[in-house]
């Protein structure tokens, strides 16, 4: 037998229990609930699991009602108008400290981690006692609450796993993205260490009262010890590493150590479990959840996208960086895939996440570009810059995973009015929304479909009928993406010639920063900036004060400047008033930073809970795209 191994190889251990060496007292005492050791698994590792799996099939619930009546005439009841806008007060309403420049998560999302808070606490420190009575070694050498929060701790790790992938099985059942997921990540890790650490000090509290914890960590459970005490140092690394500041110091150096700690972890801590009752089960169904979600994107970029794409790179006039790769895929406006460059040296040990910043060919026979522009930072993006200055044009192999995340068309095209808000590279972002919107525009205008829309239309259709207006507003502090917005806004109009300049969409540039003292204000009068532009709602003209918003013109683009960051509650008020006189629903997407994302889902849920108060508004979806996640 190997020297590792303190007993023969089993995957579960026997659950046979005589009462030999106990008194009747103490025999019934260990036998009562939350006390028997041998059934502890499926008194306390069995329930957590129940307890994720539930929480779990809520959002399954969500999901499917979600999508099978947004194909009926069931979203027209006021009742389901006021559970739709609670649900969204839920999802969106936040809180932001400004002293440590953090945005918290949803209020729904909060109460789900209070929940889970809540439901650990009552497993773990509820139940007594923590020690066995007195200092008698008949029970064992594992105290009530160091065996409570073991299992309970490993039974949290098919979920940190399952949460942990780009590909998911929770997203594919949820709808769920894995950005999204992530904070779900952090937190089901949190416990588990937490957890963790609450299964390791009874042990030392109860030997040392027993006076044998150095003849438990030299003689007699030495394996057991050591593994555990490895096992923890890289949780607590794995946990505490993943921590936003310090991911930032080195992302690559991050994704390395992170893949290797816990590839260690899980290896250890399958040995310090050693197949204790059914220990090994979770380490199988970790297995289970993960391995196929890891490998997917690989065979996917191996056999479906191939190793011989090619990137060519240049520097745009405002100093992003523009990668262009053809691509035999579809993808959606909002959605991010990862690069890999393998002849970047120690850069090609990890994939970086970029949003793509165009559209699929309109067009079968033409050859779909993927087109990101990526702002110079630190790193590999500062390395992917100076490679363009130098290397202009330059074709070099790329590896391409994704795509990723993305907005809910089926929410774009169900909102009568769409109001896109960005801030600094969200830039970027926002392109292909405008284009699918101008898309949309072309279609209708060559289909004629405006004539076969009636105000009965069941919301199948009005997704088909898509939105009627769409509001742009982009607050930069940068004089140069200023003017590369327009000449690139004005490239994407020129692509739709046929639909003029479209009445229906307004764009609005809020110059803040430095930039709003050095660039000369525009030379139309006062009273120019003051005049409101405004949107056709079918019959309706709806006049909109947004301070200087005009409606964009291509053949001067200027005029569209606004000095100052944009109020965005307001901006979203005037949205939802205008919405809710003609009975129209309003989507919002955002990308920015995080005092911006702050402000609009506020806002949002805020007109959310008038909603509730009177549902006889269309509604307000909110879309936020974090630059990345926590």
């Amino acid at each position: 037998m190997a020297a590792w191994l303190p007993q023969p190889l089993m995957f579960e251990s026997g659950r046979a229990f005589d009462c030999e060496g106990f008194d009747p007292d103490q025999c019934e005492y260990y036998q009562e609930p939350w006390h028997n050791w041998y059934v502890a698994d499926w008194t306390f590792a069995l329930p957590t699991v129940a307890f994720f799996m539930c929480t779990i099939g809520i959002f399954i619930i969500g999901h499917a009602c979600t999508q099978m009546l947004a194909l009926s005439r069931r979203p027209g009841l006021l009742t389901w108008r006021r559970g739709v806008a609670a649900i969204r007060y839920l999802a969106y309403r936040g809180f932001h400290l400004k002293a440590f420049g953090w945005n918290s998560a949803p209020v729904g999302v909060l109460f789900l981690g209070a929940t889970g808070a809540i439901f650990f606490f009552c497993m773990d420190l509820a139940p007594s006692p923590y020690y066995w009575p007195g200092t008698d070694t008949v029970w064992g050498d594992s105290p009530s609450l160091g065996t409570r929060s073991g299992w309970l701790a490993l039974a949290c790790m098919p979920f940190v796993f399952a949460t942990a992938s780009k590909t998911s099985w929770i997203t594919l059942v949820t709808g769920v993205t894995h950005e999204k997921l992530q904070v779900f990540h952090r937190w089901i890790s949190y416990a588990f260490l937490i957890l963790a650490l609450m299964h390791t000090f009874p042990f030392i509290v109860w030997h040392v009262r027993n006076h044998d914890l150095v003849n438990q960590v030299t003689v007699s459970n030495t394996f057991e010890y050591w593994t555990g005490i490895v096992a923890i140092i890289f949780q607590a690394w794995l946990t505490f590493a993943s921590w936003g500041p310090f991911r930032k110091l080195g992302y690559e150096f991050f994704k390395a150590t992170h893949f290797l700690s816990a590839i260690v972890f899980v290896v250890v801590f399958f040995w310090h479990c050693g197949g204790t009752l059914t220990s090994w089960d979770y380490f199988v169904a970790t297995a289970a959840v993960y391995v196929p979600c890891w490998a997917y994107p690989w065979l996917r970029t191996l056999f479906e996208y191939g190793i011989g794409e090619k990137a060519q790179i240049f520097v745009e006039d405002n100093g992003y960086t523009r990668i262009t790769i053809p691509a035999n895929f579809e993808w959606q406006p909002g959605q991010h895939s990862f690069l890999r460059f393998p002849s970047f040296g120690i850069h090609a040990l990890s994939s970086h996440p970029f949003t793509v910043c165009s559209l699929p060919s309109k067009s079968s026979d033409a050859v779909s570009k993927m087109v990101f522009y990526i702002r110079r930072q630190g790193g590999f993006t500062a390395r992917l810059y100076e490679y363009a200055i130098t290397q202009p044009g330059t074709q070099i192999p790329v590896l391409v995973d994704g795509p990723y995340g993305g907005i809910d068309n089926q929410k774009y095209f169900g909102s009568d009015r769409l109001v896109v808000i960005a801030g600094g590279s969200g830039v970027g972002w926002m392109l292909p929304l405008i284009e699918q919107y101008l898309r949309h525009l072309s279609l209708k205008v060559g289909g004629n479909l405006e004539n076969k829309e009636t105000s009965d239309d069941p919301p199948h259709q009005r997704i088909r009928r898509g939105p009627r207006s769409l509001r742009v507003i982009l607050a930069t502090r940068d004089v140069t993406t200023r003017t590369w917005f327009h000449t690139v806004l004005n490239d994407l109009l020129s692509d739709y010639k046929s639909l003029g300049t479209p009445r229906d969409l307004s764009i609005e540039v809020h110059l803040t920063g430095e930039t709003e003292r050095i660039v000369q204000p525009p030379s139309q009068s006062d009273s120019d900036l003051e005049r409101c532009g405004s949107l056709s709602t079918g019959e309706e003209t709806i006049e909109k004060h947004a301070g200087g918003q005009k409606t964009f013109n291509t053949n001067d683009a200027p005029e569209d400047e606004v000095r100052g960051r944009p109020d965005l509650p307001s901006i979203i008020r005037e949205e939802a008033a205008a919405g809710s006189r003609t009975g129209q629903a309003v989507g919002v997407f955002v990308c920015g930073p995080l005092t911006m994302q702050n402000d609009a889902r506020n806002a949002v849920a805020k007109e959310n809970l008038g909603i509730l108060k009177n549902p006889t508004a269309g509604g307000m979806y909110l879309h936020l795209e974090h630059f990345s996640w926590a």
